[in-house]
């Protein structure tokens, strides 16, 4: 799954950050909600650097498992990293604060928020938003079958709870974007990095994929369940 992210990632920086409006959205409404955060922050699966281009905040580590996504977020700010949210090349208690957008559910979970709750000091800040079920449900339509296993909300609060962090306040988002049809979806999931599963498939598997949303010729709505949490150590 990580060389999926990887890969999948690395050849749409450019086309990520024209197209990924959604994402964008997502990273203002995520900026209000954390209100002020002080001291040095990290930026978890920072992208082409949305929150920190849009936020302010200056003292703040982008890491993100894309090389190509990094070399895209030090054009705004120097202090990116190539990393894996599972496993943070920091010290313990090294942060004040950490936010993610839009991308914490490309890792695991439970263990991406170990190693947050590792390198943030006490009392440290987590303010992230992340997919729920019942996201991206058109694409399944698509293809008539689940392929996508994004976590319900009382999962996310139970790990968080799990994990020592105090849940101060959440709230869930819908998040939707209009496509004429199921191929204008597809040429966006792929601008946006989402290879929907197909990094294991054989050449003729996936163009069945392209095939069924080709054969989609009514108007779609992608959605995005997103859930906004503030937490703290």
């Amino acid at each position: 799954m990580k060389n999926l992210v990887r890969f999948s990632f690395s050849r749409f920086s450019e086309s990520y950050d024209r197209e990924a409006l959604l994402q964008r959205d997502a990273a203002k409404i995520l900026i209000d909600f954390a209100g002020e955060l002080k001291g040095r922050g990290i930026d978890l699966g920072c992208g082409t650097g949305f929150l920190y281009r849009l936020s302010g905040w200056e003292n703040i580590t982008g890491i993100d498992i894309s090389e190509d996504m990094i070399r895209f977020y030090r054009r705004f700010n120097p202090a990116g990293i190539v990393a894996d949210m599972e496993d943070l090349p920091f010290r313990d208690k090294s942060f004040d604060y950490a936010v993610s957008n839009f991308s914490i559910h490309w890792a695991d979970f439970e263990k991406t928020v170990k190693e947050i709750k590792r390198v943030l000091k006490d009392n440290g800040k987590f303010v992230f938003n992340i997919p729920l079920s019942g996201s991206m449900s058109v694409v399944e339509e698509i293809l008539g079958d689940t392929k996508f296993d994004f976590l319900p909300a009382e999962k996310v609060i139970e790990l968080l709870d799990k994990n020592q962090f105090s849940v101060e306040q959440f709230f869930i988002k819908d998040l939707k974007k209009d496509f004429e049809d199921g191929y204008s979806l597809l040429t966006h999931l792929h601008k946006t990095g989402v290879a929907i599963n197909t990094g294991s498939k054989t050449l003729g598997e996936k163009r069945k994929i392209v095939k069924k949303f080709k054969e989609y010729t009514h108007p779609v709505i992608l959605n995005f369940k997103l859930l906004f949490v503030k937490a703290k150590l």
